[in-house]
């Protein structure tokens, strides 16, 4: 049942990142750019338009890739998980969990190319795959600090 878990959470993982990727680069462009809005101002709600605009196109490339590496990071965690589920050494999990991910990155980076006003970029392929390493670091990490939590409360 966990694998069957496992798997479909990357699959819809995946999919999301498919629907992301698909909108026409200036649907994108709104997209981030909206969000951007929102926080700015949730955070200042006095800010000028004008104001608000200049922070918004300057943030809005960073924000982007951002994007692109939060998303991955989740994706890092599902794909361990996912390989997490299967009896394979330590190891042969990370190196399968990383090149799944890599592999995903650079077909989703493909598929960019056939849509209108997107560009399929290398830079992107290397921020999502740094984002899946670290999902696959905070993984190990927090499994490792829980079974220490765990283990030494069972020493006292």
């Amino acid at each position: 049942m966990k694998k069957a878990i496992s798997i479909t959470l990357v699959i819809i993982w995946m999919i999301i990142v498919f629907l992301f990727s698909s909108q026409i680069g200036d649907d994108s462009q709104v997209t981030s750019g909206n969000t951007i809005r929102k926080i700015i101002t949730f955070l200042n709600n006095d800010i000028d338009r004008v104001r608000l605009e200049e922070i918004v196109e300057f943030l809005q490339p960073f924000t982007r890739k951002l994007a692109h590496f939060t998303l991955y990071t989740l994706g890092g965690i599902l794909i361990f998980n996912m390989f997490n589920c299967f009896k394979l050494q330590k190891n042969k999990k990370i190196i399968c969990s990383f090149l799944t991910g890599a592999l995903y990155a650079s077909t989703d980076e493909i598929h960019q190319l056939f849509v209108p006003g997107r560009s399929g970029m290398i830079k992107d392929v290397l921020i999502d795959s740094l984002g899946i390493i670290t999902g696959i670091l905070i993984y190990i990490i927090v499994i490792n600090l829980i079974k220490f939590i765990f283990k030494n409360r069972l020493k006292t």
